[in-house]
């Protein structure tokens, strides 16, 4: 996991309303759950960003897809309205950077039908 992937999930597993909402402290990943994993949990990625490339500096412009799944609709997005909670406007601890904007962009819902017939809800967003 790189230095904003750790930011990010000490950041998460740090706030005790979002985990007191999932199957544990520790079901919060980085890129996917693990088969099996208990709803619900939360998932982070890198979405996309790189180097801003605007001055000598190491600028970085990233975004990260950060999303709750849960076995309702209500579960997901109370769990993304925790997230936000955390989230949205802070500033996280990154080590080798300073972190000037974490903000909350483009919000997502949706269902999934896996093989076994029993839908799993998403709601998150673009951070």
């Amino acid at each position: 996991m790189n230095a904003v992937g750790s930011a990010l999930y000490g950041t998460l597993t740090g706030g005790t309303a979002l985990t007191a909402q999932l199957a544990g402290t520790g079901a919060v990943y980085n890129q996917q759950a693990p088969e099996g994993a208990a709803l619900p949990y939360m998932v982070f990625s890198k979405a996309g960003g790189g180097p801003e490339n605007i001055d000598p500096h190491d600028r970085r412009d990233l975004t990260y897809w950060i999303r709750a799944y849960a076995d309702s609709a209500k579960t997901a997005g109370a769990i993304d309205g925790a997230a936000s909670t955390i989230l949205h406007r802070a500033t996280l601890t990154v080590t080798g950077y300073r972190t000037i904007w974490c903000v909350r962009e483009t919000e997502f819902e949706m269902v999934e039908n896996p093989p076994d017939g029993v839908p799993v809800y998403m709601a998150g967003a673009y951070y």
